[in-house]
């Protein structure tokens, strides 16, 4: 599951994805986090304790945080496009995937696109590669369930990010062990039906802090940002932060951090 903060006013640059364990089917997830987390963050005032108690204790759930202070320097955009060429004349490639990454290459030459967005579907694609990568070659995956949250990364040459991360993940793994079976639940792209809903409220959650607070910059959390960060996810070992710059990866784990947030205050 995953959730996207970009570009946004006054916004920390995020990208939350939420790992979970073999759960069933779909479903049956979207039942329990629609029973444990009923409502849209961005849709309440106030935490209740039953949420702050579930995001915390529950340990089902592990989440990987990315946060770019310097955004705009991690995707060369000539690079990238010279890359999607490369790509669209691959014979290592499906024939269809070929075809699809061909026609989104040429009208990006020839149209160009939307920068901001253009390097949001790199780094969305680079980071979904080297997850399937770590859970494949670390902890032996045969099949992952993909639920990204809806974003314009998500239509973007007509959903080209199908086929660009199937290429990333493929690279990544470089024939080290089976390529697992890839599902990705998105937005029905005729009624623009967006089923799964709950199954993106956990990581939306965790981008709505982590996209809040001081990491960066100076920061004025709202209260509800302020509680779950100091009661439920302060001293989390299932969360993880990566500060994702130019040159360096930073990797902080959130049991070692110490410091609370107190209202109308940064961190």
């Amino acid at each position: 599951m995953s959730d996207y903060c970009l570009d946004g006013d006054s916004k920390n640059d995020c990208i939350t994805f939420t790992i979970s364990p073999n759960f069933g089917q779909p479903n049956q997830m979207a039942e329990f986090l629609n029973r444990n987390l009923p409502h849209d963050i961005k849709n309440v005032t106030h935490i209740s304790q039953d949420v702050i108690n579930f995001i915390r204790d529950c340990h089902l759930f592990f989440n990987l945080v990315f946060v770019f202070p310097q955004k705009q320097e991690l995707v060369d955009m000539q690079y990238f496009k010279t890359d999607m060429v490369a790509l669209s004349e691959s014979s290592m490639i499906p024939e269809e995937n070929r075809k699809r990454i061909r026609e989104f290459s040429q009208k990006l030459n020839r149209k160009g696109g939307h920068k901001k967005v253009l390097q949001n579907l790199s780094l969305v694609t680079f980071l979904f590669g080297k997850i399937v990568e770590f859970l494949t070659i670390k902890h032996f995956a045969e099949g992952i369930n993909w639920f990204p949250d809806r974003d314009p990364v998500m239509d973007i040459g007509k959903g080209i990010i199908k086929e660009l991360s199937n290429v990333g993940y493929t690279n990544a793994i470089a024939g080290r062990v089976k390529t697992p079976i890839i599902h990705m639940g998105m937005e029905n792209p005729v009624t623009k039906e967006f089923v799964f809903d709950p199954l993106v409220r956990y990581p939306d959650i965790i981008t709505g802090v982590f996209s809040s607070i001081s990491i960066y910059e100076q920061r004025t959390p709202k209260e509800k940002h302020i509680r779950l960060w100091n009661e439920a996810l302060l001293n989390n070992p299932r969360t993880v932060l990566f500060t994702m710059l130019p040159n360096e990866i930073r990797c902080t784990s959130l049991r070692l951090a110490s410091t609370h947030i107190k209202a109308r205050q940064s961190l």
